[in-house]
């Protein structure tokens, strides 16, 4: 018995290897469950917790034995900073009002007089300080890189961005392939291929995709069961495929030429038939036209109504099809039962032989990517679950998790929602075995708030675990209410908004959405929404304008810049927006990519350069002259065509004397190439005065660019061109993220997620409720079509699902679209639930395939929506002062 007592742990993994665990009594501990909308101060919510078990503890270090998990870096310092401000507050005894609401809780939950609560946190803020190493707040990433680097042999470096590191991967594979006996025939077939169907003959980008998918966790389990296939399974199962189609275009063909043997064997004329519906559809099975012979309606209700022929079809035309038209039934009949048994799967073959020639050459590209990885000593960022979680699967019981186990007692885990199924799968491990000890968990998350399917992200994870059993914990479920964020009008809009919503979908994805949140002693608030009734040309320019307008306005209110915060679904938007409100002299605070190249100041120096390097190419020299007009630069009393016409074709000193004009400084041709690219750089800026007050972070991103380059590569023109064009599409003017500064905030939903602002525009609430990108996707298929395949990887599958009838199949490609439909759900509810004040929406008018069909479902049920009305206001808007 002391052995059980001493040794509990082991024991307890003894039983539950061998499945003896209902022989000792032990009781298991609760997983505390919270589901926490937005504006529910969920990170106060963690900070009380987290206290909660210091404060519980005997011993002033249980710090050491607390791990807390989050999904940012942002959060995690949030989370680290509260708990130390609080301990050292309640220390003190000189509490801040941001932290008498906990001071107050903690004392009365765990019935500690004030004198009490301060000596207990001064000893335990002198242990942290002491041990600060072991204060274990982290992001998931973190920990889970820690732990590989714990049983790793070297010391790796993390690769955060793969996507130059695939390239090359892709660049050194193609290099080998091409030189290679065995591959180069191949690589050739693929060339052609790629022609035939119109596409570049380059295979890299091709290549490209299929080095992507074997990185992203999205792709973990399907590509695993690719991996196991030999180079020979695939020539056989591209065999069996090639064969398979085949099989199934001949019959369809030799169907279609039975129909018109008949009609000349019977001199029946088709023309004939009402519309000529019968002709139509056999010659597209004659033609190969197959995959989009959709089987005619009209020609299936002509059938049922027994009509066979036009009103004005001769008779004896009308005669001999009546003679015949149980044959032609027949005929029809028999191809209508061949092309449904067969098309779903002839649809899906022909989809996955698009791929199948990159699929197959998956060996080689893992073994290329190996070998860059070690040549590089690096790990990749996106691969960190899947090395950790395969690492784990290899073991009875995880022994790299033992160290962790013991040391652990406690955990709390943030943003739920947002983690990826290995990484809860990696983590439940150490979770499961913390309750098995009487430990304590706790998890914390908003399925309306996932909106990162797109790396990993699953909600599915804090739904299956709210709605499940396990034998390994008991469960406690929580839903936390009450927004203390937002005020009354915003809590109520966004309540009646998603209600609305709900009713549209019938999935379990929805079934734990919807709560309605309750207001904390917040009246008022103020809701706009804007429809807006404009083309494509004109929409941007137009909503910028209102934009401004609304800017202005709410400056009147007493709001200062900072207050306001723009937010976008991409980052085109966000640079769009950005430039604009810079140009008309606004500050801007943005974290949004706001490329270099887009500036007129940049065009104009790269043009300078290029009519350096090529001194007569007039192409060059024309779009500078007119660059230099357009920004008044130049200064001419002729017309813009005739000083073009006048300056184009000028010698080179001459040329440049005439665009500076009479500006104070001249360029001295000679003395500019001998000065080192950055200099001329500064020269150019200096005499035609390209710096101002609205472009200060474009040309300084840019001189640091030219800066860098000379570093890496040197002070060749022709070499800084070529290296410009390369990298100049991920070229992103640096500008300060300092919160202290007064200046309109513009970042993307994703960004802002966990944020909150005094007011929150959305400008252009029209992104798609399911994406018009050309998305990859796996679906699920009978492993015996595939010799034992249960996934294929399909691009561009959406033309083509009409046509599918497959149950198994509908069902897959279903759930594939309800997780767009719900991450962009979702980036709508993130976006309208930032606001604290005011909440200002600007959307198309009319365009129902977008998330904005939702707010116009939601006004005609309120019975509120008029065709002729676009704009629509809940609350009391501020006045101005």
């Amino acid at each position: 018995m002391q052995l059980i007592i001493d040794e509990r742990s082991n024991i307890i993994h003894f039983f539950l290897l061998f499945g003896l665990f209902d022989s000792i009594m032990i009781l298991p501990a609760t997983l505390k469950i919270y589901n926490a909308s937005a504006g529910s101060g969920k990170t106060s919510f963690l900070v009380k917790n987290y206290l909660t078990i210091l404060f519980q503890s005997s011993h002033y270090d249980e710090f050491k034995h607390i791990l807390a998990l989050t999904f940012t870096n942002k959060a995690s310092e949030e989370m680290k900073r509260r708990i130390l401000q609080c301990i050292k507050e309640f220390s003190n005894q000189t509490i801040s009002k941001e932290y008498y609401f906990l001071f107050d809780s903690l004392k009365k939950d765990l019935k500690l007089t004030k004198s009490q609560l301060s000596e207990h946190s001064k000893k335990i803020l002198s242990e942290i300080l002491y041990d600060f190493s072991s204060f274990s707040i982290s992001t998931i990433d973190k920990f889970t890189y820690r732990t590989i680097r714990s049983f790793s042999k070297k010391n790796m470096d993390l690769e955060m961005d793969p996507h130059n590191f695939l390239w090359n991967v892709v660049d050194n594979l193609y290099n080998k392939l091409k030189n290679s006996e065995k591959w180069s025939h191949i690589l050739g077939q693929f060339s052609l291929e790629q022609l035939k169907k119109g596409k570049n003959w380059d295979i890299r980008k091709e290549l490209f995709k299929i080095a992507h998918l074997l990185v992203e966790e999205n792709s973990f389990f399907p590509i695993k069961k690719i991996k196991e296939k030999s180079l020979d399974d695939w020539i056989f199962l591209k065999k069996t495929l090639l064969k398979r189609t085949k099989e199934f275009e001949k019959k369809c063909k030799e169907q279609g030429e039975k129909f018109f043997d008949l009609l000349k064997k019977k001199s029946i004329q088709k023309h004939s038939f009402p519309y000529e519906d019968f002709p139509k559809f056999f010659q597209k099975l004659r033609m190969g036209d197959i995959i989009f012979n959709t089987l005619n309606k009209r020609l299936e209700k002509s059938i049922q109504i027994g009509i066979f022929y036009n009103k004005n079809t001769r008779i004896d035309q009308k005669k001999l099809i009546k003679e015949n038209q149980k044959e032609i039934l027949f005929l029809y009949q028999e191809t209508k039962f061949l092309y449904d048994k067969y098309i779903d799967s002839y649809i899906l073959d022909k989809l996955f032989l698009k791929n199948f020639n990159f699929l197959s050459i998956i060996h080689e590209i893992e073994k290329e990517i190996h070998s860059l990885k070690e040549e590089k000593n690096i790990l990749l960022y996106p691969e960190l679950n899947k090395i950790l979680h395969e690492r784990i699967i290899q073991e009875p019981y995880p022994h790299i998790y033992e160290k962790i186990g013991e040391k652990y007692k406690h955990y709390l885990i943030d943003e739920f929602q947002d983690i990826s199924l290995l990484q809860w799968e990696n983590i439940r491990i150490l979770v499961e075995n913390a309750l098995s000890e009487n430990g304590s968990a706790m998890i914390v998350g908003d399925p309306k708030q996932s909106i990162y399917n797109w790396r990993g992200g699953d909600s599915k994870s804090l739904i299956h675990i709210i709605s499940s059993s396990s034998k390994s914990y008991h469960k406690e479920v929580f839903t936390i209410e009450t927004n203390f964020r937002s005020y009354e009008e915003i809590v109520k809009f966004n309540n009646s908004l998603y209600q609305s919503v709900y009713k549209i979908f019938n999935s379990t994805l929805y079934k734990y959405n919807k709560t309605k949140q309750k207001v904390f002693k917040k009246p008022g608030g103020y809701v706009e929404l804007n429809f807006v009734c404009l083309g494509e040309i004109n929409y941007k320019q137009y909503i910028y304008c209102q934009i401004k307008n609304k800017i202005q306005k709410l400056l009147k209110q007493r709001y200062k810049l900072s207050d306001i915060a723009i937010l976008v679904r991409n980052n085109e938007d966000g640079n769009l927006l950005s430039e604009k409100l810079m140009e008309d002299g606004f500050m801007v605070n943005t974290s949004v990519s706001l490329l270099i190249k887009n500036h007129l100041e940049i065009e104009i120096i790269v043009h300078f350069f290029y009519i350096l390097f090529k001194p007569l190419c007039y192409q060059k020299r024309a779009t500078l002259i007119l660059l230099l007009l357009q920004k008044k630069l130049i200064r001419t009393k002729k017309e813009d065509h005739d000083f073009l016409i006048e300056t184009l074709f000028l010698p080179l000193n001459l040329f440049l004397k005439k665009i500076v004009g009479s500006k104070q400084h001249s360029l001295d041709l000679k003395n500019l190439y001998n000065q080192s690219i950055y200099n001329i750089a500064e020269q150019i800026i200096s005499i035609f005065g390209l710096l101002n007050s609205y472009n200060t972070s474009s040309i300084y991103s840019f001189l640091d660019f030219v800066h860098r380059y000379m570093k890496i590569v040197g002070n060749s023109i022709v070499d800084f061109l070529e290296y410009w064009e390369y990298k100049k599409e991920k070229e992103s003017i640096i500008i300060s993220d300092d919160q202290n500064i007064d200046a309109i905030r513009i970042m993307t939903i994703h960004k802002s997620k966990g944020l909150q602002f005094p007011v929150v525009i959305l400008p252009f609430t029209d992104w798609n409720i399911v994406s018009k990108k050309k998305e990859g996707t796996w679906i699920d298929v009978c492993p015996n079509l595939y010799h034992g395949l249960d996934s294929i990887y399909l691009e561009e599958i959406q033309p083509y699902f009409e046509q599918i009838d497959d149950n198994c199949i509908i069902n897959s490609y279903e759930k594939y679209l309800s997780k767009i439909r719900f991450d962009n759900l979702n980036l709508l509810y993130v976006a309208t639930t930032r606001p604290m004040e005011q909440l200002i929406i600007f959307a198309k008018h009319g365009n129902d395939k977008s998330v904005s069909f939702y707010i116009k479902n939601f006004l005609k049920e309120k019975k509120l929506w008029k065709e002729t009305k676009l704009q629509y206001s809940f609350g009391i808007e501020k006045k101005n002062d």
